[in-house]
């Protein structure tokens, strides 16, 4: 028979157990992407960063000479 210590740890430990197996069972539920997918949407997403990192470097420019018209 179990100590009511013994008891108390098993307890503990059921609702990790049922939630890290739920949450297995839900991935495996997911539809994850083709590697071409991957390759294709990652290339988007750094596509997309270095275009708007020239815009906002553009605006930062202008906005600087911009300053520097109004303060001089």
């Amino acid at each position: 028979m179990l100590s009511t210590r013994e008891l108390r740890r098993n307890v503990r430990r059921a609702p990790l157990a049922r939630f890290v197996r739920s949450a297995y069972q839900e991935l495996r539920k997911c539809q994850w992407p083709t590697p071409e997918q991957t390759v294709r949407l990652t290339a988007l997403v750094l596509a997309i960063s270095v275009l708007m990192a020239i815009i906002l470097g553009l605006a930062d420019l202008g906005f600087d000479r911009l300053f520097e018209l109004i303060t001089s």
